[in-house]
Formats: C-alpha cells, sequence, structure tokens
C-alpha cells in the first residue's frame, strides 16, 4: 500500500475518521493568552547517543499542566499512525507547556516516515504540525551568535548540455550498442556516419564505458548508460561523466521531462528500495518506494470462446510488434505516440496476470503519479509533488476501478478510465491538477478494454474502446475523440464496425491528423491504413472525416514524421512480416515500399529528415535466428537507403532528442515563407560538401596517380642520364641540352581586343 494520507494503516489523515473527537479535545487545550514568540527550549531529556530516532514537534498548543495528559494522548494516537512510541515529552515553564514535544520513534526510519506524513497536519486553523529530526536543533544551537559571511567558492563553469545542436552542418547524433562498444554516430545523408566518441577514456583504463543499455534524457542533455552497480550521465561537447546515481542491478530510467528528476527502478517485488526518486543536478535521492503489482484488466464475464479467441490474437499481436523489449529504447509516451500497444500500462499483454504501477511525470515536473490502493483495498492514483515528493493534498486521488491513466503532455491535466462494475458504466475521466476538478467524464457501455493516446501537442485525447456486443459474441473497435483546448471540451465517436484496430498513432508538431491500421479478419496479415483529419485543411470545420485508405498493406506499425509535415513510415515489425516498409507522403499521397528483413526497430531522426530501422537482440538472452541480419540502415525521408552497417551483436540504437525550438509558430511560418532566399546558400554549402566528398572517394585514386607520375619521370630522368654519354660521342661532344648553345630572344606582342568610344 502507498503510503500516506490517504491509506488507513500509515497516514494520519485517517485519525479523523478513527478519532472524531479529536478536534473537540484539542480546542480544550487552547490558551486564551497564547503568544506566537517562537520557543526556545534546550533538550536535556534525551540522552542517547543516536539521535536519528528523535523528532521534534513545534508549533503545539500553550496549555496548563493539568491538560498535560490529555494533549499527550492526542499526540500518542497522531504519531502511533507512523510508528512505535519509544518516549513523548513536552517541556514546561511556569506551570505551561512550551509548545513543543520532543517523540523519540522505534528507528531512523520510522521517524523519517513521521517528519513526511505528519509535517504541516493541522490540528485546527491556528496550530499545524512543524516536524523536523532532532538534529536540526542541535545545529540550531551550534550556530555563532554573530553571523559571518561564508567564504566565496571558486567559480567553476558550468557544463554545456546542448553544446553539440552548435554542429556547422546541423546534424543529428545517435548511439548504437554493439559487441562490447557503445559509440556516438553524427548522422549524415551524404556521407557515412562520423564516430563522435567511443568510451576512449574508458578503454585508456581498462574499462567499458556501457556495461548494459543506454538512454538520451528528453532534451537530449544527458546520455544514461545502465551498469551493474546503477546509472551514470554523460553530457557535454566531449561527453563528460555528468553524475553517478547508485542503484544496483537497475533495469530502468525514467527521466522527468524537463530532466530535473529521474527515476531508477530494479523491477525487484522483494526490494523495499526498488523505485527510487532522483534530483538530477544535486545527485540526491529525494525518495524510495517499493515495487507495486497490481491485478491486470481481466476480460469481462461470460464472453464467449470464440471472443476470447479473439481477445488471445490480439494481444499475441500487441506483443508482437516488439520482438524485443529493450528497456529504455523508448518511453511509453513516445510508444503510444507511435502506435505500439506494448507501450501502454495495462497492455493485453498482461490481462488476468500482475502488471508494475510504474510512475509518469507530468509535463512541467511538478508532480509524479502511479497507480496505486489503500489499505481497504479502493483504487486510486498517489500524485506526489516535486521536490518534496509528498502526496499532493495529503491525499490521493480517488479513482474506483481505475486500469490505465496518462498525464497530458502539455498541461496538468490527467486522464483515467475504469471499467463497467455492477451496474455503473465504464467511464473515462478527465481531472485538472492540482485542484482535483474534474474536467469531462465519458460513460461507455459493452466495453472489454480501453487504451488512451494523446496528441503530442496535448490538444486532442484519443480513446479507442474495444467493445463487445450485447450477446458478447463479437467485438469491434470505436474511437472516442476529446477535443481538450475547447470550451466542455466536446467528444465525438468514430466507430470501426467488424474491424479489429492494430495501431494507432497521432500527427505530431502541430498536425490534426491520425492514422489507424485495421482489418477485418483474424490473421491481421493484410490490413488497411485509413488517415483522419480532425479538422478541414482551412481549419473553420471541426469536425473528423476520413482523408486518405490505403488497402492491404503489409504492416502493424505507424511511425509519423516528428516534422509534422504529412510523412510517416508503415512497418511490419515481428514474425510474419519480415521487416516490409512503406514511406507514406500523405500530402501528395505517395508511396514508397521498401524492406529491412527481420526489422524489429524504426525511429525517425528528430528533424524529420532520416528513419534508421534496425534488427536487434536483447542483452539478458540473445535471438539466434537474428544473428546473422543484426545491424541498422539509414534511410531518407523519401525511402533512399544511404548507409547500412551489420553486427554480430547489436542491441540498441536511439537519437538524439532535441529541445524544443525557441522560435514560435508564426516565426517558423516566417521562415518557410522566405525559404527561397535560403534555397541558394543552402545549395552552395551542399556542392561543397559533395565535392569534399568525392574528394575524399578519389583520394587513394589521385596518391596512385600521383605516385605513378613521379615513377615514369624518375625513370625517364634516370634513363636520359644513362644514354648522355652514348649521345655526346654520336653528336661529337656537342651537347644539345646545353642552354649555352642557344640565343634567348624575348618578343612581346600586343593585341587590341576591343575598342568602345564613349561622348562625354
Amino acid at each position: 500500500p502507498e503510503e500516506g494520507p490517504g491509506t488507513m494503516a500509515n497516514g494520519v489523515d485517517a485519525l479523523r475518521e478513527t478519532y472524531p473527537d479529536v478536534e473537540a479535545e484539542v480546542l480544550d487545550y487552547l490558551s486564551e493568552d497564547e503568544e506566537d514568540e517562537a520557543a526556545e527550549f534546550e533538550a536535556e531529556a534525551f540522552a542517547a547517543d543516536d539521535w536519528s530516532a528523535v523528532i521534534v514537534v513545534d508549533n503545539l498548543p500553550r496549555i496548563p499542566l493539568a491538560k498535560y495528559d490529555k494533549l499527550v494522548g492526542v499526540l500518542r494516537r497522531v504519531f502511533e499512525q507512523t510508528g512505535r512510541i519509544v518516549r513523548l515529552e513536552m517541556p514546561s515553564e511556569d506551570g505551561k507547556t512550551l509548545g513543543v514535544a520532543f517523540v523519540e520513534l522505534g528507528s531512523g526510519e520510522e521517524a523519517a516516515k513521521a517528519i513526511r506524513l505528519t509535517d504541516g497536519y493541522a490540528l485546527d486553523k491556528a496550530h499545524a504540525f512543524k516536524v523536523n529530526p532532532y538534529a536540526h536543533l542541535r545545529t540550531l544551537a551550534t550556530l555563532p551568535e554573530v553571523w559571518a559571511a561564508p567564504p566565496r567558492p571558486a567559480f567553476e563553469p558550468r557544463l554545456n548540455p546542448h553544446s553539440w545542436l552548435a554542429d556547422s552542418a546541423h546534424r543529428d547524433q545517435l548511439v548504437v550498442r554493439y559487441n562490447n562498444e557503445t559509440e556516438v554516430l553524427w548522422a549524415d545523408t551524404r556521407a557515412a556516419p562520423k564516430l563522435e566518441y567511443g568510451g576512449e577514456r574508458e578503454k585508456e583504463g581498462g574499462l567499458y564505458w556501457c556495461e548494459l543499455y543506454v538512454q538520451w534524457s528528453p532534451q537530449g542533455s544527458y546520455l544514461a548508460t545502465f551498469h551493474n552497480r546503477g546509472v551514470a550521465l554523460w553530457g557535454d561537447a566531449g561527453f563528460a561523466k555528468q553524475g553517478r546515481f547508485p542503484a544496483p542491478g537497475v533495469k530502468r530510467v525514467d527521466f522527468s521531462p524537463r530532466e530535473h528528476y529521474l527515476i531508477t527502478s530494479n523491477d525487484r517485488p522483494d526490494d523495499k528500495r526498488a523505485v527510487v526518486v532522483w534530483d538530477v543536478r544535486t545527485r540526491k535521492e529525494l525518495r524510495a518506494f517499493e515495487l507495486q503489482r497490481l491485478d491486470a484488466r481481466k476480460a469481462p464475464d461470460a464472453l464467449s470462446e470464440a471472443l476470447l479467441h479473439t481477445i488471445a490474437e490480439l494481444d499475441k499481436h500487441a506483443t508482437s510488434t516488439a520482438t524485443c523489449n529493450i528497456p529504455g529504447a523508448m518511453s511509453a509516451s513516445q510508444a503510444a505516440a507511435q502506435g505500439g500497444e506494448a507501450g501502454h500500462h495495462g497492455a493485453h499483454g498482461s490481462r488476468g496476470g500482475k502488471e508494475i504501477a510504474r510512475f509518469q511525470w507530468s509535463h512541467d515536473d511538478a508532480y509524479v503519479a502511479r497507480r496505486g490502493k489503500t489499505a481497504s483495498g479502493a483504487d486510486n492514483v498517489a500524485i506526489y509533488e516535486l521536490p518534496s515528493m509528498q502526496l499532493l493534498g495529503k491525499k490521493s486521488l480517488k479513482a474506483d476501478g481505475v486500469v490505465d491513466f496518462q498525464w497530458s503532455p502539455s498541461a496538468n491535466t490527467l486522464a483515467y478510465w475504469a471499467p463497467e462494475h455492477a451496474n455503473t458504466p465504464a467511464r473515462v475521466a478527465l481531472v485538472e491538477i492540482p485542484s482535483r476538478k474534474e474536467l469531462r467524464q465519458r460513460n461507455l457501455v459493452n466495453v472489454t478494454d480501453c487504451k488512451l493516446y494523446w496528441h503530442p501537442d496535448g490538444t486532442y485525447l484519443c480513446v479507442k474502446v474495444l467493445r463487445h456486443t450485447k450477446s458478447k459474441k463479437t467485438l469491434f473497435a470505436s474511437f472516442e475523440l476529446f477535443r481538450v483546448d475547447e470550451p466542455l471540451v466536446p467528444v465525438e465517436m468514430l466507430e470501426m464496425k467488424e474491424h479489429h484496430v492494430i495501431a494507432f498513432a497521432w500527427e505530431p508538431n502541430g498536425g490534426h491528423r491520425f492514422c489507424v491500421v485495421h482489418t477485418a479478419s483474424e490473421t491481421h496479415t493484410r490490413p488497411d491504413v485509413s488517415f483522419y483529419a480532425m479538422e478541414s485543411a482551412d481549419g473553420k470545420k471541426k469536425e473528423v472525416h476520413k482523408v486518405w485508405t490505403l488497402e492491404k498493406r503489409p504492416c502493424n506499425a505507424v511511425f509519423w514524421s516528428p516534422a509534422g509535415d504529412g510523412r510517416l513510415v508503415l512497418a511490419g515489425l515481428g514474425d510474419g512480416f519480415d521487416g516490409q516498409l512503406e514511406f507514406v507522403d500523405v500530402e501528395n499521397k505517395w508511396t514508397q515500399q521498401r524492406e529491412h528483413y527481420r526489422c524489429t526497430h524504426v525511429a525517425w531522426d528528430p528533424s524529420g529528415r532520416i528513419v534508421a530501422t534496425s534488427v536487434v537482440q536483447p542483452l539478458e538472452g540473445a535471438f539466434f535466428k537474428f544473428q546473422m541480419d543484426n545491424g541498422y540502415k539509414l534511410w531518407s525521408f523519401q525511402g533512399a537507403s544511404f548507409h547500412d552497417a551489420s553486427f554480430e551483436n547489436m542491441y540498441q540504437l536511439a537519437w538524439r532528442p532535441r529541445p524544443k525550438s525557441l522560435l514560435d509558430d508564426d516565426q517558423k511560418k516566417q521562415i518557410v515563407k522566405h525559404l527561397r532566399k535560403y534555397e541558394r546558400r543552402f545549395a552552395h554549402e551542399d556542392k561543397l560538401q559533395e565535392e569534399a566528398r568525392l574528394r575524399e572517394l578519389s583520394k587513394e585514386k589521385r596518391t596512385q596517380r600521383a605516385k605513378y607520375r613521379a615513377l615514369v619521370r624518375d625513370r625517364a630522368a634516370a634513363a636520359k642520364t644513362k644514354r648522355r654519354a652514348a649521345l655526346l660521342a654520336m653528336r661529337n661532344g656537342v651537347d644539345v641540352d646545353d642552354d649555352q648553345h642557344y640565343v634567348v630572344t624575348t618578343t612581346y606582342v600586343e593585341t587590341v581586343l576591343a575598342t568602345k568610344e564613349e561622348l562625354s
């Protein structure tokens, strides 16, 4: 269970339910002439050497000693909710308490828990607990009476995490993990990737730069390398070490969107510190949690055998879209945006079993949340504030039956869905945080499962609903489309009757389109691909409508270009498709089919210029059938392959993300409008780069040619020297090569090329 006031066993907010007379008792203790002066007290009652289990509770009511025992009883009932009380004393003076109490608990862990849960707890409007460890009080006692300015530390220049963005060729970076190597490369469509850093410093010391996996931070400032003992962060121009985070057996790292915090997890259910929240800048631990495993969504009762078989096929397909589950390769939000079913919490693959309740970050790093349950078994969403890591409002968000939730990518709005229960229909709710105001609720019936897909800009929310008929013999899909930015959040429904939905993805970067891969059969080998728009081309008509349909395409995943220019890649990943690729331009209704045999992963670079496809395998257990095909290919956005590399073992490929552009929408439109004036400069730069590339390719040929000409020249000179004596004898001693036998005359000739007369 979550630690916090929302839990009966652990939270002191439950005290008011257990002891409804607390308020009345406390009011009796308040003195009429109490002052707001700070209490000064030197604690001599505690003589133990270890003070970690002792806490100081300040801002208590000052009461006569006749009411001492009653107030102590109230305090005991409060702090017994957080641990075993060894000793509790309130010092007094002149027949009244001093408004402070000293509490010794059973251990330092219980004391830390008491501070976390009771600091700020309000007894009434005038008295709220101020709880601190006793060590703070001892520190205050050692401070000098006269303040002295501390010495100014020496200036240390900060590393520049965005130095790579100043590349003159405007290239993007990618990291590749293969064999025992980890390499960061520059990618360019006109040349092979160029190595930027491959762990050379670490190799000199006999170490590996990375032992397991790697992961970029959301804005590309850091590269995290996974090690057996924890995580290391690297950045700046030379990939200098930025910090280390001890996390033995780490399996997963989740950065906050603005890179202020990160979460490490070893996914061990027996570890009370399996999940740890860190401050990236200070590298300090903010809080640790146990791994929470909750019951996964089960299929509704009384479904027919045929329907259960169809659900099982959907489950099988959902896991086949990601043949190799690479930790840190793609976040859940990225997987959802690109059509990956397995990236969702509560995916079909966990149906009926246990699944890990993962933490999710709000867009501004203000909150982090995960699903949970109270001691009584009620469902909730525990939302923690950063950096204090305290429960928002000292209680969790009540969400009966919640199965999945997702934060909006652009606002502190949380969307969740809960299945049908008894006579209560399934529902999707939008909740504003921190007010907990419900912005919109949508009731749904005959629901088997739901998936939540936020638009990357946060303008729309799509809820993919898997429904069953009243007879529970047939499944079909529908979409509930929320226009989040509009007043009252209107909702449109798009039905896909007699169709199974394989993948869904929004067009990013201001796009208003989405793509659906769907099929009427259970084999999913040749599904149709349909494109829809949420508004008309001129933006005047706000209504969902179909734009285009591609029939019978061998694909099961969708990857939109991050540029938001209507380009995307349809990919057939996993068994049954063997890496079929199709490059699509929705604007011009153009397609180009390609293939990367046994392809397992597809990724666009942040600029939308290059597509990387790869065949990778997990470190934990190699797929030997892929070893002959391990490697990657780089493609232009038009589907032209310009580079490929093969390795015996390849584990990961990831593009370095770019931070959000500093230009607003109007500035971007102006650049596009006047793009032609930059065209000549870009063309000249491209020409120079192409000439440099051709020179590099012909460098060896030119070197060999120069060597051959020098050899011919030297041999001709040697032959001429060897024949000189014979020639002199034949010419009666006359050396025809001697300049003294010649008269040199220099003649200058001037020629008039043109004549022009001008009258002034």
